[in-house]
């Protein structure tokens, strides 16, 4: 199995209190960066700092929303609910937002069965962390948690109901935007059992970016979500250049 659903196998028994599963080791050391300190419970983290070593930091999105770099030194802070106050109802106006409101190749925010979809999960809501919510809900409970080795796009994922963490992200992303809310992909690592592995999840726009994750079922995302780059498949592959070079020091 891949390291990402081993993951999150650990990641649901921990939440459960469940028993981790054992390890494949090789994979793991080829994947997955331990922290030089456990974080403990991640739910009620609201702020993170960790030092990031040996890795050439330079082209990565790491400074931005909720994340602020200074030299190699990476803070987190958890939005609260006071920073998730839009100031915009829906739908957002895509003069301002741009290509957050827009379909694309593979998030077809415009197809009829996404936009019947998010229309039902919407329910009338013009609020956008509240649509925010609904949607990252409903992902969450929809889509079976299992690892895919394709590239998805949004329309396939709603078909199958299955996936890893870009499948949520890609539907997420879709359904968000067909009801109108500013929406993007991002990637980086999530610290799940005291090693970062490599993860997507999406953010919205409320104010500022804030991270959401549906793959986990958080809203928002927890504190040890290392964002590092902002966009789809073609970004996400620039993490590749920190396998075996990156080192994490957690500073708290």
């Amino acid at each position: 199995r891949s390291p990402y659903e081993l993951a999150y196998t650990n990641w649901s028994n921990e939440t459960r209190g469940g028993v981790r599963v054992a390890e494949d080791r090789d994979i793991q050391e080829l994947t997955a960066i331990a922290a030089s300190a456990p974080i403990g419970d991640k739910r009620s983290l609201a702020r993170l700092r960790v030092v990031l070593h040996d890795a050439d930091l330079a082209g990565y999105d790491l400074d931005g929303a909720r994340q602020v770099l200074a030299g190699d030194t990476l803070e987190i802070r958890r939005e609260t609910a006071k920073a998730m106050s839009a100031s915009y109802t829906l739908p957002a106006d895509s003069a301002q937002f741009g290509a957050t409101v827009l379909a694309e190749p593979l998030v077809q925010s415009d197809d009829p069965g996404i936009q019947e979809l998010a229309a039902r999960i919407v329910g009338g809501e013009v609020n956008p962390r509240k649509v925010a919510q609904r949607i990252n809900r409903w992902v969450f409970d929809s889509l079976e948690k299992k690892i895919s080795f394709s590239i998805p796009n949004a329309v396939q994922v709603l078909r199958a109901r299955t996936g890893d963490c870009n499948e949520h992200t890609q539907l997420f992303v879709a359904l968000a935007r067909a009801a109108g809310l500013p929406a993007r992909s991002v990637a980086g690592l999530a610290n799940v059992g005291g090693k970062f592995y490599y993860h997507a999840w999406p953010e919205v726009y409320l104010g500022d970016w804030v991270a959401t994750d549906p793959t986990f079922g958080q809203f928002p995302a927890d504190a040890a979500h290392l964002r590092f780059v902002i966009g789809g498949f073609k970004r996400q592959a620039e993490l590749l250049k920190l396998i075996g070079a990156l080192r994490i020091e957690v500073v708290k």
